[in-house]
């Protein structure tokens, strides 16, 4: 059996694992998932980066792709098959490292920060510290990195994490994100400034 990062999944998949993850935690309920249940949890307008629109087709693929790497397989017997992930077989976590694993499935690169108050509802972590932590023993995982490190600078204010078992995870690389970044700081600088004008020419027609 092959392990991560030798495994590499398509974005879709991406979603749809860590989608059977997070279900598993907040609604054991509705766990295993239909088909159905796994289309709506995909194109979630929340807790999700990017929002998507996949169709079942797509989700029908990637649960066949996930199912050629042993991480998730299928349940009859009822008025619709269900399914469940078996990322345990191929990959042994904690709670706490499952938490911020999901999360960066989920929503992709982020920082320690974001990580920290994201994973609340699955784990509720004491300090960034324990999340840096988990950061660091993914990144120096035996069988290669499970994430990468995005150092600050070119536009990032702070230090960023994304996961590695996509070879295209739907994120910006480095380069785009920084671009990205730095237009948005130079927007709001500006909008500051303008804001700054208009209060200082309205003092003055005061005076």
């Amino acid at each position: 059996m092959r392990h991560f990062p030798e495994i590499q999944l398509s974005p879709v998949a991406v979603r749809v694992l860590g989608c059977l993850l997070e279900k598993e935690i907040l609604t054991p309920d509705h766990y295993p998932m239909t088909l159905n249940a796994l289309v709506g949890a995909c194109n979630q307008s929340t807790s999700r980066h990017p929002v998507t629109n996949h169709g079942a087709a797509e989700i029908e693929d990637a649960l066949r792709e996930l199912s050629e790497e042993y991480l998730v397989s299928k349940q009859l017997g009822g008025r619709a098959a269900k399914y469940e992930h078996n990322l345990s077989d191929v990959l042994a976590l904690t709670d706490a490292e499952r938490a911020v694993f999901t999360v960066l499935l989920l929503r992709g690169t982020q920082s320690t920060g974001e990580l920290k108050q994201r994973t609340e509802r699955m784990h509720a972590f004491a300090s960034l510290d324990e999340v840096e932590e988990i950061l660091g023993g993914f990144i120096e995982y035996p069988h290669g990195p499970l994430v990468e490190r995005l150092p600050a600078g070119g536009g990032r204010r702070v230090e960023t994490f994304r996961h590695r078992i996509s070879g295209d995870d739907g994120e910006p690389g480095p380069e785009a994100s920084a671009a990205v970044e730095s237009a948005d700081w130079r927007q709001q600088v500006e909008q500051r400034l303008a804001a700054l004008e208009a209060e200082v020419a309205r003092l003055r027609g005061e005076a």
